[in-house]
């Protein structure tokens, strides 16, 4: 009875691992035959520069411009309007990029314009139409 069994469960498990190896095999020869499909759709990739010359502030007014400054991408964020933001790191002229998916430049200026950090001459938004895959998530680790 004991040797039925082990015969039972061994032929299980080659039945199981082969199941598994030609699953593995077709899903890498999909991979590779298969072409791709890319939905895209047009976006607005935003360049958020330093102004040069900007005037000396002191910091309370510098972290009230940038409290305000976080508050306008979180509000775009959570009304659908803004994909993706963050600053670069290196503390060159770039200070960092929002895309936005909205329907027209204007929209996208209309959005920008509404940054306390642009409003107060800190921030200059270089706009560019931007071509990229459609259904553009990035979730925030806090959402999850």
């Amino acid at each position: 009875m004991k040797t039925h069994f082990a015969v039972i469960l061994f032929v299980m498990a080659l039945f199981y691992t082969n199941s598994v190896n030609s699953q593995t095999s077709n899903d890498s020869t999909k991979n590779s035959t298969e072409k791709v499909q890319w939905e895209m759709k047009v976006y607005y990739f935003v360049f958020l520069n330093a102004v040069k010359d900007r005037p000396v502030i002191d910091s309370v007014t510098t972290m009230e411009i940038q409290k305000g400054h976080m508050a306008n991408l979180e509000r775009m964020y959570y009304e659908g309007k803004s994909k993706l933001a963050g600053p670069f790191l290196d503390g060159g002229e770039m200070r960092g990029i929002v895309v936005l998916d909205v329907a027209t430049e204007e929209e996208a200026r209309e959005q920008m314009n509404r940054d306390p950090a642009i409003i107060n001459g800190r921030l200059e938004a270089v706009i560019k139409k931007w071509y990229g895959p459609a259904g553009l998530i990035v979730e925030p680790k806090a959402r999850k």
